[in-house]
């Protein structure tokens, strides 16, 4: 039941649930405008609301094109909410899924402006502290826009901010969630050093405001179109095409055949989907050599054990059994920083494939020998599983060991917080 908002504001179409946030596109009757509500459900705790409304205040400081708009917020009996601009809600998220390409020469300057926006936004205090692709806007209408303010935070550093929006701007000119897959190599006529300043942002050796300037100095050089064709070779081709419709009319009439056949008479301006350079989830194809890996629980933070006994049906290759973490009475971020696997491989590994539950977030390490410090792990990867099974390039790294670390467990019907990993496997 949603709390008891301003008369002004009518709540028209459920949009869906962000983690512990619902939200609505309303529409604010003084105005005459549409605007987004976003509210915490009614069994939040007095912290949860203080938390949700600290965030939402902070975005609200700061007027930037970049940064969605928050006009409102407060806090009832039971609940808190705020009234954001509604900017469409096309999430990078979607276009992903959609297989949307996004044309360069209006995503760089829109990159470049979203970094100098959180930037700032850091420079006034603020920190999102669960940036994903879900959480940017862009749509054809709306300049892109960092939203999703309130989320619960899976970090609390700003730099932390900087690495995960990094690793937003690769999946969005990729289109992929591979962290292994570079936008130069997807991307005809844009220079690596996009590359290597994103690679910079994820691995934390570039702040927001040093990714916005590589990117506005970027010089994006599309392929040249190919030209036109001339006027007489045009004519050869409408009588190449006139000749073939004749042929099919002829084989026509000789043939029973379904005259509402798309094939014969394809819907109008209907266009053959552009290729995916590289999928999102991908199950792992057949024939695949997959690497023996032995797995140990990993837990230096907590008492050094987490169902022991079940951590061999993580490498197993049967997704009927799994490893569960313990079940945790509130987000593990708040009792540690995570917990996980060390996976020793017996090989080089060029992909991981790794299926658990949907909204489990993780990170991937590499390390030669287990660190006495949880945070000496060369950082590779993060992610968020979904309901298929996730792959993601690997660099080559010889021999080591390879760390799954599970930094935030979605919360289970019961209350409770617990994550599964039902097969991790490494190809070559």
């Amino acid at each position: 039941m949603p709390p008891r908002l301003p008369d002004r504001y009518r709540l028209n179409i459920r949009l869906g649930s962000d983690g512990d946030i619902e939200e609505w596109l309303a529409k604010d009757e003084r105005l005459d405008r549409p605007v987004l509500i976003r509210y915490l459900a009614p069994e939040s705790s007095p912290q949860r609301r203080e938390s949700f409304l600290d965030k939402v205040r902070a975005a609200a400081a700061l007027t930037e094109i970049h940064l969605q708009r928050v006009f409102a917020a407060g806090d009832t009996a039971a609940s808190a909410y705020s009234v954001s601009e509604w900017d469409g809600g096309v999430t990078i998220e979607d276009r992903i899924n959609a297989g949307e390409a996004l044309p360069m020469d209006e995503l760089l300057p829109n990159a470049s402006g979203l970094c100098l926006a959180l930037a700032k936004f850091h420079d006034n205090g603020g920190l999102h502290g669960a940036i994903d692709t879900s959480a940017i806007h862009y749509s054809a209408a709306h300049p892109v826009k960092l939203g999703a303010f309130g989320r619960e935070p899976r970090w609390e550093e700003p730099s932390e901010d900087t690495k995960a929006l990094a690793e937003v701007l690769r999946a969005a000119i990729t289109g992929s969630h591979d962290a292994g897959t570079m936008p130069s190599t997807v991307i005809d006529g844009l220079p690596e050093a996009v590359d290597d300043a994103l690679a910079a942002g994820i691995a934390g050796t570039l702040d927001a405001a040093g990714l916005a300037n590589v990117l506005a100095s970027t010089e994006y050089l599309p392929p040249e179109e190919p030209e036109p064709a001339k006027p007489w070779k045009m004519l050869g081709v409408f009588a190449a095409v006139a000749a073939a419709i004749a042929l099919l009319a002829a084989i026509g009439l000789a043939a029973d055949f379904d005259p509402d056949s798309p094939f014969l008479y394809p819907v109008a301006g209907e266009q053959p989907s552009p290729p995916v350079t590289a999928p999102i989830v991908i199950e792992e194809p057949e024939g695949t050599d997959v690497l023996p890996a032995t797995a140990l629980v990993y837990d230096p933070l907590g008492d050094g054990t987490e169902s022991d006994d079940t951590v061999g049906n993580a490498v197993d290759g049967d997704r009927s059994t799994s490893w569960s973490t313990e079940a945790y009475s509130r987000p593990i971020r708040d009792i540690k920083e995570g917990v996980g696997i060390v996976l020793d491989v017996a090989g080089t590994p060029g992909a991981v494939y790794i299926t658990g539950t949907s909204g489990t977030t993780y990170l991937i390490g590499w390390s030669d020998t287990v660190p006495d410090d949880p945070g000496a792990w060369e950082h590779i990867a993060r992610g968020t599983l979904q309901a298929a099974e996730v792959r993601m390039q690997l660099p080559v790294r010889g021999g080591g060991l390879w760390r799954l670390w599970l930094t935030d467990l979605p919360e289970q019907q019961d209350g409770s917080y617990r994550a599964e990993i039902r097969d991790v496997s490494f190809t070559p």
